[in-house]
Formats: C-alpha cells, sequence, structure tokens
C-alpha cells in the first residue's frame, strides 16, 4: 500500500479517441502527445520544468522509437528529462502509473509527468531477419494485425479468450447483448449537456490534414450506437456468443497524469480541497486463453493492498475488451451496476493500448469528485492472459 503518492486535483488529461484509420491515422503519435501535453500545462498554469521525471506509456513503434521517451521530453519543452518506456499491452498506463507511484513512495522522484500515446493505424510492418531461412528469406509481422490475431502461448486469439470465458462460465448470447446495451448507455452519459462529463479532462488535438488546412478534433470519433435491434442483426460463429458489437475496437490517442507527493499535489491542485491518493497496485495471470477473467484476480489483490472491499469501492472502471470481461467480474465479485463503468469504458470508446487505462483512471477520480470522494478501483486485462489493477481514494 503506497502512503505518500497523490495526483493533483485536474492533474490529468486525455486526447479524444479517434477510430482506426480515422483522423489521427497520419498523426505521430508522440508528437501528438506533446502537443496535447502542451495545451494541458497551458489550461492548468503549469510549465514542462515543473516536472522531474518521465514515465512514458506506449506499444506500437512508430518511426525512431529507438529515442521515444527523451525525444517526447524535448517536444514538450523539458530537454533535461527523460524516464522508462513501459510496454505492457492494454495495462501499459496502469504500471506506468505504478511504476511512477514506487519511486515518489521511496523518495527516488517527484513530480513524475506519466504520458501515454499509441497509435493503432496504420502500424508498422516488420522483416525480421531469417538467415537461416530458404536464402535469408526474411520472416514478416504486421505488429498490430498479428498481434490481434494470435496469442503465441494462448494458442488462440483475444476474441477466442472471450468465448473461452463464455463457454465455461455459461454466458449467454442475450447477456453479452444486453451488457453491450448497459456500456454504451453508460457512455452517452456522459454526452449529456454538451458533453459536461468529458469535457471536465478531454483536451482538443489539432491535426494537419493538408498543408493549407487544420482542424480540431474535440470529441470522440468512431463511435457505433449500440441497442438490442442493431446487436440482433448481428451474426455470431457457431456455438459462438460475442459479436463484434460486444467488443472493443482500435484507435488513436494520448493521455497523462501528474504523479507526486502530497505537498506538491496540493501546490499544483486546481482545488485544494480536492485530495486524490494512489493507494495500491494488483496484478494477476490466469489461467491461459482465458484472457477477460484476469482483472478479478487482479482487483482482489490491489483490494487487499489497500485494505478495502469490494463493499467499500464507490465507483469501478474497467478495460473491458468484450462484454465477458464485465459479465464474470459482476459474476465472482457482484458489483453493484450503479457504480460499474459509468460515463464509459474502453468497449465503447476504443482502445488505443497505451493510453487506455489512464482514460479510465482519469474519468474514475472525475466520477469519485462528483460523488464527494470515496475508494475507486481500475482494473483490466492486457494480452497474455494478464490483468492489472490500482486502488485511489479521493476526499
Amino acid at each position: 500500500m503506497f502512503q505518500k503518492v497523490f495526483v493533483p486535483y485536474k492533474g490529468y488529461w486525455s486526447s479524444p479517441f479517434s477510430k482506426w484509420q480515422g483522423s489521427f491515422q497520419s498523426q505521430d503519435a508522440i508528437k501528438l502527445c506533446a502537443q496535447t501535453a502542451t495545451k494541458f500545462f497551458e489550461l492548468r498554469g503549469y510549465t514542462p520544468q515543473d516536472f522531474k521525471a518521465l514515465v512514458l506509456s506506449t506499444t506500437i513503434p512508430q518511426k525512431a522509437w529507438f529515442y521515444n521517451s527523451p525525444h517526447f521530453a524535448t517536444l514538450m519543452g523539458n530537454p533535461d528529462i527523460t524516464g522508462p518506456q513501459i510496454a505492457q499491452a492494454c495495462a501499459s498506463s496502469t504500471v506506468s502509473v505504478n511504476y511512477a507511484a514506487c519511486n515518489v513512495e521511496v523518495g527516488q522522484q517527484q513530480d513524475v509527468l506519466v504520458a501515454a500515446c499509441d497509435r493503432m493505424s496504420n502500424g508498422p510492418n516488420i522483416l525480421w531477419p531469417a538467415p537461416t531461412g530458404p536464402g535469408g528469406q526474411p520472416e514478416f509481422e504486421s505488429w498490430v494485425m498479428d498481434g490481434f490475431s494470435m496469442d503465441p502461448t494462448a494458442g488462440t486469439n483475444p476474441t477466442g479468450t472471450a468465448e473461452n470465458t463464455a463457454k465455461k462460465y455459461g454466458f449467454t448470447r442475450e447477456q453479452s447483448d444486453d451488457m453491450a446495451v448497459r456500456r454504451y448507455d453508460k457512455y452517452t452519459d456522459a454526452l449529456a449537456n454538451d458533453r459536461e462529463f468529458q469535457k471536465r479532462y478531454m483536451i482538443g488535438v489539432d491535426v494537419q490534414v493538408s498543408r493549407k488546412k487544420t482542424i480540431t478534433i474535440d470529441a470522440d470519433e468512431g463511435i457505433t450506437p449500440c441497442t438490442h435491434e442493431g446487436l440482433a442483426k448481428l451474426k455470431t460463429r457457431k456455438d459462438c456468443v460475442l459479436t463484434f458489437g460486444a467488443q472493443t475496437h482500435p484507435a488513436d490517442g494520448n493521455a497523462g497524469m501528474v504523479v507526486t507527493t502530497k505537498e506538491k499535489a496540493d501546490e499544483f491542485s486546481a482545488d485544494k480541497n480536492v485530495t486524490i491518493q494512489i493507494l495500491s497496485y494488483g496484478t494477476s495471470r490466469v489461467k491461459k486463453a482465458f484472457m477477460p477473467t484476469a482483472p478479478v484476480p487482479a482487483a482482489l489483490n490491489a483490494m487487499k493492498a489497500a485494505g478495502i472491499t469490494v463493499d467499500d469501492l464507490a465507483a469501478v472502471k474497467t478495460h473491458n475488451p468484450f462484454s465477458m470481461n464485465d459479465l464474470y467480474m459482476q459474476k465472482e465479485l457482484g458489483i453493484d451496476e450503479k457504480i460499474f463503468n459509468n460515463y464509459g469504458s474502453s468497449m465503447v470508446f476504443g482502445h488505443p493500448q497505451g493510453p487506455t487505462t489512464m482514460r479510465l483512471l482519469v474519468e474514475m477520480i472525475e466520477e469519485l469528485v462528483m460523488k464527494g470522494g470515496g475508494y475507486g478501483l481500475q482494473a483490466g486485462c492486457a494480452a497474455g492472459d494478464s490483468g492489472a489493477a490500482m486502488i485511489v481514494k479521493v476526499n
């Protein structure tokens, strides 16, 4: 359990998430994230020099990948800092915040900026050397598409792990569809009153679409409306229950968070009456090819470390690439739907990988502030049947 790790109120952001091959498809994710961070500094009254260290969460290589972290630091305006680049698939942001928290807790660093970004669109296509192959012919890998296609340990693709979970625990097509509709309806709550909730944290991004034209993307792109009637028209494979309407979609975007001490959090905070404390972190790895079940043991580990139970939670946010994730978590932990993925989740707004769980953390904090405080759980699955979770307390 952490004792000394805090986040300033409003010391975080997320860009809109843009659909795969949408407005961000040609943008360098590192440059776009640095641009958004610069806007964030201006909005909050920070300077780049306020930060003594950096953690960069990103998972999909682009040009100059070798230099990502120091390059980002320079672009955002502080060429004197750097830090690790962390890639753990869908859990990357949670792992990155935990890394920053560990450093703050032991006094090794303070005022850490955790930045997260990825562009799933137009992912790299890689030729790997194979000197012993016929004529030295290289092996080919499409980084994003092949990652979606097969987990080399599980022996199936991510969708296969969801179907395995459905079969083992008896989840039906009707339950899957109903969960998908509920998650979409909760996302629409974030759009009420001219996107009042999202405007609490979301920063618009300027995108140059031609030499003479720049547009601002200030809202999510590519959200597909979800209804029982629409889902009923979708087909599944034989003996399967999951349709593409009950799973997430690849996306592009960025997000970030300041992780620091209590004193600095108060100094940076937009409201010193709000205290945000990172309490604990939990991780897990579950049975091969059952990825959607991984958030549950990770969540239990995080709650145990924080000294709380499910009954103490005021908000829960999950990275739920499949309806099965939330069906299983609700079955095992008995989470009240009233606190479960309010205002959206990655199944609806998309999955850029690196920044996915950062946005969930940000939204959870804002929900807790609106509720007047309480404990929040953010949990999610990741490649390799793994999971990661974090407990945050807001006063």
